[in-house]
């Protein structure tokens, strides 16, 4: 079993990927961390909290992060996601956010079972590079990061050259892909070929809540601006979450990458497969 850390920003897409993950058996999950991104860090942590308890899995903790990105401020998507973050507001939750921060949690349990955690990173990589900053040994601790981020080989969803996670917090991004710490990046490449259109979404339907949840999340999703014409829905957080779950699934090159962090171009990931690197750019997908 996988003991892991899930770094996220509760987001539509976030829920049905923490859906996934507890309901796999294969993960034991440490806990959730959540980070500013996709919305306020309030709210991000408010979802994953009546998540958690709506899943019936309140023994995992929630430790909120960081609200401020290592440079300038966050940009967020409610209109992407909806009030407060999310499609659909789950019922209120008495579940508390655990004492101490992410950061904090993300390097106490690296150093205590080293070799041993896995972090998935769903948002922006403000919590993980403060991590990695904040004790150098976490470099060497963590089993593997996965990130869901990078524009890969096409356009980006925010500007034509970024992804939102990469955008959001571009410093951060840098730190993380050039600490040397096992990556593997799932991009925009990726996600768009794991996506689903509205007249698809009825194989999401199911007896069980976190199905009926999934069902209605993207319902609403589709729902939420017709004006947007929104086509199709894109699995950028499953993904990630499968990469681990079911690696022979995807294809990867190794690579050193760095972030864009000015101009017109910031949160540009651009990839160096000649040299080689700890990055596992993900490249191919049996969709």
């Amino acid at each position: 079993m996988m003991k892991c850390i899930i770094d996220t920003d509760p987001g539509a897409d976030d829920v049905l990927a923490l859906i996934m993950a507890l309901n796999s058996p294969e993960l034991e999950i440490l806990a959730l961390t959540t980070v500013e991104g996709n919305a306020r860090l309030e709210h991000t942590t408010a979802n994953a909290l009546r998540l958690l308890d709506y899943m019936g899995r309140t023994e995992i903790p929630v430790y909120a992060g960081e609200s401020t990105p290592l440079e300038g401020e966050f940009h967020h998507a409610y209109e992407v996601h909806g009030d407060e973050g999310l499609t659909v507001r789950l019922p209120d939750t008495e579940i508390l956010p655990a004492q101490g921060g992410a950061v904090d949690f993300i390097v106490d349990s690296a150093l205590a079972m080293p070799g041993e955690v896995t972090l998935f990173a769903l948002g922006p990589l403000t919590n993980v590079a403060r991590a990695l900053t904040g004790d150098e040994r976490v470099r060497d601790a963590l089993r593997r990061v996965y990130v869901m981020g990078g524009q890969g080989d096409g356009s980006g969803n925010v500007t034509p050259y970024a992804e939102f996670n990469i955008w959001d917090d571009p410093y951060a991004a840098n730190v993380v892909f050039g600490s040397g710490v096992p990556v593997t990046l799932v991009g925009l490449n990726i996600t768009r070929q794991t996506s689903i259109a509205q007249d698809e979404e009825g194989w999401l339907s199911g007896d069980t809540p976190g199905e009926q949840l999934a069902a209605q999340v993207l319902e609403k999703w589709f729902e939420l601006d017709e004006e947007e014409h929104r086509a199709r829905f894109s699995m950028h957080d499953p993904s990630t979450i499968m990469a681990a779950l079911r690696p022979e699934l995807i294809e990867t090159r190794a690579a050193t990458l760095t972030v864009e962090t000015e101009g017109e171009r910031v949160g540009e990931v651009r990839a160096d497969y000649e040299r080689g690197g700890s990055v596992d750019v993900a490249v191919g997908v049996d969709s």
